[in-house]
Parts: C-alpha cells; structure tokens; sequence
C-alpha cells in the first residue's frame, strides 16, 4: 500500500471513531456510613460535554420494589443520579446513555452493592 493510501485509511478510520469513547459510567451502593446510592456518567479526564441521561434504581437488598433517581437529558460532561440516606442496604441499578447526538445513543446498565471505589 502506497503512503498516500495508508494517509488517507488512518484519516478515514480517526474520523469514524466514536467522539464519545472516553465516557464512563459507574453505580456506586451503600457508601458513605451507607447511606450513599448513586449512578454517575461521566467523560473524564477530558470534561467534553455529550448528550447523557443517568437513572439509578435503588432496591432494598432482599426486597421488591424501591425508587428510581435520574438526571434529565443533558449536554453535560457528568450526568449524576443519586440520593442520600436510604434507611436499608441497596443494591442501585444504573441506566446510561450517552451519545454525541441524539441519533447515534449509546446505553450502558451498571449494578453495584458496594462503594465500587476502584472504579474511580
């Protein structure tokens, strides 16, 4: 393969790439004396802004049922869904999706029933 074409291939395929591929998404329970349950999407060291939407469904361990905390549509670097002071240990469920428009979304579930501190 000539240069010129190997120049253009590698242009092509940086084009293409996914200008949203730094996000990450996390759910994070029972931390903080327990009592904070959160899901959390996020573009970070980068701090672009992208279309994100966050919901995080806290259930009681062992229950049916709970709550569900979101975050609106927004075009945020850090879309954060949580609360403070469930009175029982949860097990949070997240929901993210995130996109650079709003035709091409992509959706991501997280689940956590501990502090997930390595994930930062």
């Amino acid at each position: 393969m000539s240069i010129g074409k190997y120049v253009l291939a590698l242009a092509a395929a940086t084009a293409c790439m996914d200008a949203s591929a730094g996000i990450s998404w996390l759910s994070r329970a029972n931390c903080v004396a327990g009592v904070v349950n959160e899901s959390v999407t996020y573009d970070r060291p980068a701090l672009a802004s992208h279309y994100m939407y966050t919901e995080s469904d806290h259930v009681g361990l062992g229950s049916f049922g709970g709550h569900i905390v979101s975050a609106p549509w927004n075009v945020t670097w850090r879309s954060y869904a949580g609360d403070l002071g469930d009175v029982e240990r949860n097990t949070v469920r997240g929901l993210h999706i995130f996109g650079d428009d709003m035709a091409h979304l992509t959706t991501r579930y997280t689940s956590a029933t501990d502090c997930n501190l390595a994930e930062w």
